[in-house]
């Protein structure tokens, strides 16, 4: 039925008709009452009309007051029994307010009828996105609902992750909450609805609302599993809900819940499916492929759709000269020229992190992570996915999948990814990649030159092949020897064999091996209390005497710290005599069916021993061959008497080198 507006107007218009005719009334009987009134009829009437427009309008204020005091009446009374807060009035109308709080009265009530309608619609859906929507329309026709979001739970992270909203909800999935630091995750944990306002939850809020809201937490649980978090933008301040509203929106998330649950399994379902006809064909087509690029692109397609990534590469890695051989990537594009990305993607980014720890790794958000560099001309990416491939002990490459969604990798995406990583390393043996199957020969160098020279000098020797070649073959080089010897562990007769190299002559090696090869010497291990490193092998330079004095200096200043240690827990004074010369060094491979060595001999290993007789303990005498070679003002070095290095030689000078300390 249709009702007027009551304005004032409209209220005049009714009562002060009534009140006028109400004086004539009184006029009438009045003039038939009393007959002296008709000499002054005028004046009569114009008194009754003035009566009875003052009874209008009394009648027309009365009539106001009347609908405003039922109006507060009926709104307190509909919060009193419905024990919920009614949404504030918009219009000034009484008759308005009036229908609009019966209307919103009757909302507030739960009908029976709209559980069984959402069940039945929930069941036809499979979308979260759309269930969200359902739901929130349902509960926005009985509440002043104007917003709805979904946070689901990530078991492995202990986060609830914003995944799907409605009204002016914001579905962010940067933010996040802690299952057990988040009042928000501890309202999940322990199952209860909790009440927040909208300032303390603005980051679920796609606009700031003018509006006072109020943002209702119900957990979902499936048995003893927690599922998510449904979160409803209530219009209202400390917005409370009656029992059978509470009862009404608790059986509409456990309807949205058991919906969830059953969406989720269809689509783990179909995901383990897709994934396992995905592993299908890395068994019987990757294998098939003829090349070992077609085959790795494959595989890449692959990892990319199993894990759901946009974007995937494998770089291929050459360990020894620490540079990128190849790179196999899904989305070209303009991606920087791999000349000049390799350098800070192996120095400072995800690749070469992985590459150093030897593990894999996930990155949910790149914004917050400095490994990841990022490249132009490739879509900004926010997560990102990094496994090392390894052949025993080698390192080959990284293949690194990425995706412009946040949080997308699991620990579960991590371990197909380790799977498929290691298939990668198989197809690489299959085809026979030259970083894993090495030349006889080479792997015969570096197994000789790896017992002589540091790491970084044989990296630089396998990146030129003949140079690691000649290396090994019979020559004869002018180099500058650096001889060593420890006086004095002949009085420890009381320990073992074992004891003296773990206590005394394998400390003392390793602290004068790291010396010599920092400054890029060959070193050679005589016997258990003796060394000789050789500055000029594998190839000779222009510095090769300055490094060795450099070395012997080094060395002399570190075995004081040394021998402190062994006085204090040994009691015995060990200390040590060198000497450093230049002259012919002869280089050669014995070998037999199990054993190859190299054998070094020449006039300069016969006068590096005779200068290391000449000096006293402490002591390291140089050589007048070596001042010849390099600039003296350098090192500090006092002149001895002139000797006879070798027999039937005239004598030559011979200095003591002055420690550096």
């Amino acid at each position: 039925m249709y009702l007027p507006r009551s304005n004032i107007r409209r209220i005049l218009a009714l009562t002060i008709p009534g009140g006028i005719s109400l004086g004539l009334l009184l006029y009438a009987l009045i003039t038939i009452v009393n007959r002296q009134f008709p000499e002054t009829p005028t004046i009569t009437l114009l008194v009754a009309l003035l009566f009875g427009g003052v009874i209008g309008i009394a009648l027309a204020a009365a009539a106001w007051m009347s609908l405003r005091y039922a109006l507060s009446e009926m709104r307190r009374h509909a919060t009193t029994v419905l024990q919920a807060d009614l949404p504030p009035l918009t219009d000034n109308d009484p008759l308005v307010s009036l229908r609009q709080t019966v209307s919103d009265a009757i909302a507030a009530v739960p009908h029976s009828s709209t559980l069984a309608m959402l069940a039945q619609r929930l069941g036809e859906l499979t979308d979260r996105d759309t269930m969200i929507t359902v739901v929130a329309e349902y509960l926005s026709e009985h509440l002043a609902v104007q917003g709805a979001i979904l946070l689901l739970h990530d078991a492995e992270r202990g986060v609830l992750i914003p995944t799907s909203g409605w009204g002016i909800a914001s579905v962010n999935r940067t933010v996040t909450f802690d299952k057990d630091g988040s009042a928000l995750g501890r309202a999940l944990r322990e199952r209860r609805v909790a009440r927040f306002s909208s300032v303390q939850m603005r980051s679920l809020l796609a606009t700031t609302s003018p509006q006072s809201l109020t943002v209702v937490s119900w957990p979902l649980w499936i048995q003893q599993a927690p599922l998510g978090v449904l979160c409803l933008m209530i219009t209202g301040t400390d917005v409370r809900l009656n029992d059978e509203q509470e009862q009404f929106v608790t059986q509409a998330v456990n309807l949205l819940a058991i919906q969830l649950q059953a969406a989720t399994y269809r689509q783990w379902c179909t995901r383990e499916q897709r994934r396992l006809d995905a592993f299908d064909r890395v068994i019987t087509s990757v294998i098939e492929q003829p090349s070992l690029e077609r085959a790795l692109t494959e595989l890449l397609q692959i990892a990319a759709e199993v894990t759901e990534s946009s974007h995937g590469t494998f770089l291929l890695i050459d360990p020894e000269a620490n540079v990128i051989r190849a790179r196999i990537t899904l989305n070209e594009g303009n991606i920087l020229p791999l000349n000049v990305a390799a350098a800070p993607i192996l120095k400072h980014g995800l690749a070469g992190w992985v590459l150093r720890t030897q593990r894999g790794v996930i990155i949910d958000d790149i914004e917050r992570d400095t490994r990841w560099i990022p490249t132009p001309g490739l879509e900004l990416m926010r997560s990102a996915l990094a496994m090392p491939l390894f052949h025993g002990d080698r390192p080959l490459g990284v293949l690194t999948l990425a995706d412009p969604m946040p949080y997308r990798y699991s620990r579960r995406s991590l371990a197909l990814v380790a799977a498929l990583a290691a298939y990668a390393v198989s197809v690489m043996v299959h085809h026979r990649y030259e970083g894993i199957v090495e030349p006889a020969e080479v792997v015969r160098a570096r197994r000789l030159l790896s017992a002589y020279l540091a790491p970084e000098t044989i990296r630089e020797l396998m990146g030129n092949r003949s140079r690691l070649m000649q290396a090994l073959q019979p020559q004869v080089m002018t180099a500058t020897l650096v001889y060593g010897c420890l006086r004095g562990i002949e009085r420890l007769t009381d320990m073992t064999v074992h004891q003296l190299i773990e206590r005394i002559t394998g400390p003392f090696h390793s602290e004068c091996r790291a010396i010599v090869h920092q400054l890029q010497g060959a070193y050679i291990i005589l016997d258990e209390r003796s060394f000789c490193a050789a500055f000029g092998f594998p190839q000779p330079r222009f510095d090769d005497a300055t490094r060795a004095l450099q070395a012997a200096q080094q060395i002399q200043a570190a075995v004081p710290r040394l021998r402190l240690r062994w006085q204090q827990e040994l009691g015995v004074d060990v200390t040590i005599a060198g000497g450093v010369t230049t002259g012919q060094l002869a280089v050669g491979v014995i070998e037999d069916e199990q054993i190859a060595t190299l054998v070094w001999t020449g006039t300069a290993m016969c006068e590096v021993r005779r200068l290391y007789q000449l000096a006293r303990n402490d002591e390291i005498i140089v050589g007048d061959s070596v001042l010849k070679m390099t600039n003296v003002h350098q090192f500090t070095l006092d002149p001895l008497a002139p000797v006879s290095l070798s027999n039937g030689d005239d004598s030559a000078p011979v200095y003591r080198l002055v420690s550096s300390s």
